[in-house]
């Protein structure tokens, strides 16, 4: 290892998009990659270290994503699992590999990047140093499962026939459909969805929101203070308050770093002209209230740029844990929400290494081996009018 990762949270990139849209206009560069645009895309990570005194790129050998870090520790072996490789920013789409044009574009050596495989592929057996020292056989199979974190988690879906969408609750809410094919077109790009890759050719089309991340900070924040409230406690003040009647943009870069959160979310809406209540409770609720109607209007720009009409949405993850969320996305959505399984992303993780070991059969059967293992739960809309009523002054607030 030449160097520690740095956390894309990092102040490094704050400034760099610009430059890089100096080398490609911000269009061409959705359109050659279909990734959307953010600072912590791998591709503004790389030019960021590219600029740097010490730029380790022109010393390195491979550079590798994390999950491939991790397989590379257990076998030795420097591979790209293309499902975490697709979030880069640097690939091909459409053919599934690196972008050259790109890469070559940015000033980057094309003999850093390692071959790209996919999901379920075998890679080697156990190193046996590490073998050894766990005393293990030496003849474990690694596979390179889905790499990322959300394309793992769609993988425990039990979705029926249904059209259904997916969301991956936790510090991020990932809320997307499965797609045959990427979707690469001007309203894809101005609602700022990205085409990540999914296992078995498939493709994750979806957006990026800053999810619980803002509850947890307000948490971190309190904490400091005299109010170590669990996260239950925080949600049943939330519950009990009500609606918040006033909501925050969560992808308002504020929200992005660490710090005094309950700060930036009553200094949003004072700078909104909304309603600013210094409470635990209210401040719970609005963080809610602003997710779930950022799920609304996702849904609708999915079923617009896609031209499908979706009946469900399946949440998995550790944010599903939270009853109170999920019943009012049920509500913003107007909508089934099916909650569960809560570790989607290990469940899923173990579904693909257990397709490609021939464990199990197919995918199916492993959708099928999930629903008959965990505990569902449905949420139906009960308040559907609060949103109905109030989506037009959210939009004026957001200016969407």
């Amino acid at each position: 290892m030449l160097g520690y990762p740095y956390h894309y949270r990092d102040i490094r990139t704050d400034l760099i998009m610009n430059e890089a849209f100096n080398i490609i206009s911000k269009e061409d560069l959705y359109m050659n990659s279909g990734i959307q645009i953010a600072q912590y895309n791998t591709i503004f990570q790389l030019l960021a270290e590219k600029n740097s005194k010490q730029n380790l790129l022109s010393i390195a050998d491979k550079f590798l994503l994390m999950p491939d870090f991790f397989t590379f520790l257990l076998t030795g072996k420097k591979i790209a699992e293309y499902t975490i490789a697709s979030t880069t920013g640097l690939i091909a789409p459409h053919n599934r590999n690196w972008n050259w044009k790109l890469i070559d574009l940015f000033g980057l050596s094309g003999n850093i990047f390692p071959e790209i495989v996919e999901s379920g592929t075998f890679i080697a057996n156990l190193s046996r140093n590490i073998a050894a020292k766990c005393a293990l056989d030496e003849n474990i199979p690694v596979y390179a499962s889905a790499g990322h974190d959300t394309a793992s988690a769609v993988v425990s879906v039990p979705a029926g026939n249904t059209s259904w969408a997916f969301l991956s609750s936790g510090t991020w809410s990932i809320i997307g459909v499965v797609t045959n094919k990427p979707i690469i077109t001007t309203d894809a790009m101005n609602y700022n969805f990205s085409n990540e890759g999914g296992i078995q050719g498939t493709t994750r089309f979806l957006k990026n929101i800053i999810g619980l991340w803002a509850l947890q900070e307000c948490k971190r924040f309190w904490a400091t203070g005299e109010n170590d409230f669990s996260y239950e406690h925080l949600t049943e003040l939330a519950f009990n308050y009500g609606n918040a009647n006033a909501w925050i943009d969560l992808n308002d870069n504020r929200f992005l770093k660490p710090g005094d959160m309950p700060l930036k979310v009553l200094s949003f809406l004072k700078e909104t002209n909304q309603a600013a209540v210094d409470n635990i409770g209210f401040i719970v609720r609005v963080i809610l209230e602003s997710l779930a109607f950022n799920y609304k209007t996702t849904i609708h720009q999915l079923e617009k740029v896609t031209n499908t009409k979706i009946d469900v949405l399946h949440a998995v993850g550790g944010g599903i844990q939270n009853e109170l969320l999920n019943q009012i996305t049920a509500d913003a959505i107007g909508r089934r929400v099916v909650a569960g399984p809560v570790e989607g992303t290990l469940i899923g993780n173990c579904g693909v290494v257990a397709v490609a070991s021939g464990a199990v059969n197919n995918l199916n059967e492993w959708k099928k081996i999930i629903s008959q293992s965990f505990t569902l739960k449905e949420y139906a809309p009960v308040n559907e009018s609060y949103f109905k009523d109030n989506e037009k002054y959210y939009r004026t607030i957001l200016k969407c």
